[in-house]
Parts: C-alpha cells; sequence; structure tokens
C-alpha cells in the first residue's frame, strides 16, 4: 500500500507509489480565478492600456506592423490572441498586408511547420510570418552596458511593433515578457549573449526585477526599437489565463508580474530529505535546457545532501548544441565549473545551473534520454518513475518528509513566514 503520485511526463502521466510511512507534502501554484472571456478582456486591456494611449490610436497611419510572438518553447496562447489583436488593428485602418508576424525564437532551434501552424492559430497562411533567425538582423545602436541592439530585419524596419508574451519567472531576467520578446526573441545571438553575460558579472535572481542589470539592459535594448505596446498574459498549471496586461512596455509588464508572483510565490514549513518534481510536461519537459528550471525551484526547498527526483521526458534530449558539447566535453563536475567560471557562452551558460543542483543534492533523472548521456550531467539516470522513488526511498531509510511539486517550473518555493526575505534570494541552505 502507498500513495500514488501522477505527473505530467511530456504530453501524458507517469506514475508512482510511495509507501505510507513517508510523510508527503504537495506544493504548487496558488489557486487564482481564470479569465472568464479571454477576447473581452484583451479588447478590454488594449482599448484601455496602461501607461499609453489605446492600440487603435497608436496603430493609425502606421505603414508596417510587426507582431512578435513566442516560439514553440513557450505556453503562450498566440494563435487565440492574434485574431482578436488583428481585428482591433483592422479598426484602426491597418490592412493584413501591412502585418508581419515575427516568431521570435531567440537562440533556440526554427519552429517546424506544424509547430508554426500552432502558433499561428486561424490566421496561418492568412498573415506573412517569419521566425526570427530567418531574415537576418540590422543594428540599431548598443546598450549603455555594450549590448549591440541587432534585430531581426523585420522589427527593425516597423513602424510598430507589438509584442506578445507570457510572464513567468526567469531565472536571469526577473520574469519572462515585457521587453524580451523583442530584445530576446528578435535579437541577434552575439546581443543575448552579451546581455546574458550580465548575470554573471552582477548577479541575478528570478522574480527580482528591481536593479537586475539583466532585465534593465533588455527594457533599454527594446527601448530602441519601435517597441510601443506589449498584451502579455499569465497562464496557471493548466495553461489557463489568469491575467491580461496591455499598454507600455514597462507598466503593463510590471503589472503583470504581480499577478505571476502571487501565482508562483508558495509558502512551506521547511525542507524535504527528497523532493519529487515534474516541470510541468511539454514543453517544459522537452527538452534538458528548459527542464532544468524546474530543478533550481525544487532545490530551493531541498535539504543539502538530499534527493531530487525529476520526471522530464526530454524527448529533444539536450535542447541546445553548445550546452550539450560544454556538458559533455567535460572529464568531470570540477573541470565544467572551472569553465563555467572562465568564460560565458550562450548555452553553455546552462551548466551553472546543473553544477549548482548537483553540488547540494543527488538528481534521479527519469527520461526517455541515453543513460549514459544523463550520467554527462551528474545525474542519476532511471527509465521509470517508480524506480526512481524506490531508490530514494531506499537510500534515505524508508521514511522521512516528501515534497512533491506537480507544476516544478511555475512553483516557486519559500520558507513559510520569510516570503519576502527568501523571494529576494536570500535562501541559505539547510544541512540534514
Amino acid at each position: 500500500m502507498g500513495m500514488e503520485i501522477n505527473l505530467r511526463y511530456g504530453d501524458g502521466w507517469t506514475k508512482a507509489v510511495v509507501p505510507d510511512a513517508w510523510d508527503l507534502t504537495e506544493i504548487r501554484p496558488n489557486q487564482l480565478p481564470e479569465v472568464a472571456d479571454l477576447e473581452q478582456e484583451v479588447i478590454n486591456c488594449m482599448r484601455s492600456p496602461r501607461d499609453c494611449i489605446p492600440l487603435r490610436i497608436m496603430a493609425q497611419g502606421m505603414e508596417e506592423i510587426a507582431i512578435v510572438i513566442s516560439d514553440h518553447t513557450r505556453t503562450l496562447p498566440s494563435g487565440a490572441l492574434l485574431p482578436i489583436l488583428c481585428n482591433e488593428l483592422g479598426q484602426a485602418g491597418i490592412k493584413k498586408d501591412n502585418i508581419t508576424v515575427v516568431i521570435g525564437g531567440g537562440n533556440h532551434r526554427p519552429v517546424t511547420e506544424e509547430e508554426r501552424k500552432r502558433l499561428m492559430g486561424p490566421l496561418y497562411g492568412q498573415l506573412r510570418c517569419v521566425h526570427s533567425t530567418e531574415t537576418g538582423y540590422r543594428m540599431l545602436g548598443v546598450t549603455k552596458r555594450g549590448t549591440p541592439v541587432a534585430v531581426s530585419t523585420p522589427v527593425a524596419a516597423a513602424d510598430l511593433v507589438i509584442g506578445l508574451g507570457s510572464i513567468e519567472l526567469h531565472q536571469l531576467a526577473g520574469y519572462s515578457g515585457g521587453a524580451k520578446s523583442v530584445a530576446i526573441g528578435t535579437a541577434s545571438k552575439r546581443a543575448i549573449e552579451h546581455n546574458h553575460r550580465l548575470s554573471c558579472l552582477y548577479g541575478t535572481t528570478a522574480g527580482i526585477l528591481d536593479g537586475n542589470p539583466v532585465r534593465d539592459d533588455m527594457e533599454e535594448f527594446a527601448g530602441q526599437t519601435k517597441l510601443g505596446f506589449i498584451i502579455n498574459v499569465v497562464l496557471n498549471e493548466y495553461k489557463k489565463v489568469i491575467a491580461v496586461v496591455a499598454g507600455a512596455p514597462v507598466a503593463a509588464h510590471r503589472a503583470g508580474c504581480s499577478f505571476a508572483k502571487r501565482l508562483c510565490m508558495v509558502e512551506v514549513d521547511g525542507p524535504s530529505g527528497i523532493t519529487i518534481v515534474s516541470p510541468g510536461g511539454t514543453p517544459r519537459d522537452d527538452t534538458v535546457y528548459q527542464a532544468q528550471k524546474a530543478v533550481s525551484n525544487a532545490l530551493k526547498m531541498t535539504a543539502k545532501g538530499g534527493i531530487i527526483i525529476v520526471t522530464a521526458r526530454c524527448a529533444e534530449g539536450f535542447g541546445d548544441p553548445v550546452f550539450e558539447d560544454w556538458i559533455k566535453g567535460a572529464a568531470d563536475l570540477p573541470e565544467l565549473e572551472e569553465r563555467t567560471r572562465k568564460e560565458f557562452v550562450l548555452g553553455g551558460h546552462k551548466a551553472a545551473f546543473i553544477i549548482k543542483a548537483v553540488k547540494q543534492a543527488r538528481v534521479f533523472w527519469v527520461s526517455e534520454m541515453e543513460p549514459a548521456d544523463v550520467a554527462r550531467l551528474f545525474f542519476t539516470p532511471f527509465s521509470s518513475f517508480q524506480a526512481a522513488t524506490d531508490a530514494a526511498v531506499k537510500d534515505r531509510g524508508g521514511q522521512g518528509r516528501v515534497i512533491i511539486m506537480p507544476w516544478g517550473g511555475l512553483t516557486f518555493p519559500v520558507l513559510r513566514g520569510d516570503g519576502e526575505k527568501q523571494w529576494h534570494g536570500d535562501t541559505g541552505e539547510t544541512v540534514v
């Protein structure tokens, strides 16, 4: 007998049974009401935006408009948002021939045609749509921190840029969304690398905006483009919209971040010897590159020397060739750690998060990856959730406390009664 745990795994589910002797605590995003009528809420936000004039007034007379959307690695419901937005632009006299949709892929792989269809929704084939890496880049300037403002050509050429995005925690920028859609999504690799390197020079923490050099640089970058309006949403673990914000890029984004914080920050009584976490299924567990974000969240409530069980299908493996090269090229953990200290290369920077995790806890990785590849990550490979659970229970002595995080990518755990201090990154370490 025992308690059955069911977690998202790719497009499906995986399950395991934990013995009754264990004390199980499940933490998940806070339950906030869903938006009842998405179309009407988006319309209301476009017509009563934050810190700027309504969109249909702003767009009047514009000859070229670029709409930036997220790629396949994000949960943005762009297929639902684009028709609402384009209808509003139509009321401003903007024809579809004057609109270009730019898929902000950043440093990610190009989308497949099936992914493009899903991202565009009913407007697939009706609007010009390009991936940010397909059109080349145009240099517009340099930020005061030295980041080259090199953006996808349709964005650089537009009279007005509108950014669509979803807001959630981000390890470097504090939160996703806002100016990031342009400053990372449509930026050149060199620009992205320079921006992300700021995290090493100054330090950044998920959930922090004030004084965050990565976020500040992104917003300065976007300010040198024609990004004049954003529509951002906050989604719960079921990919349902709980908030819509629209308007000036910074003001609207900050309003959306307050909703994301209310959703994600969850108080916990104390750390556990075993933490079981799922990133939340596809697209959050398609690659190690994306799934490791859930590991970072789980680490906050895992005692030093404890075990983190991760259920991440990782059908696309590592998810980034540079990241994979860094991992496979390291003879041991000290060598990898030394490399991350000496150089910053986009993709390779993810190795730092892996190092932090395995120095505090053992990571049991349940996936479809080759065991040898998992071992290269300094994780212990398992092909089944139950096998990983049995091994962890046996290792920890047969009883104790287990924290379960079914939606690890959207759950930011903090110690109870110390939420604001924890939120600002002062988490310390607990040893057992």
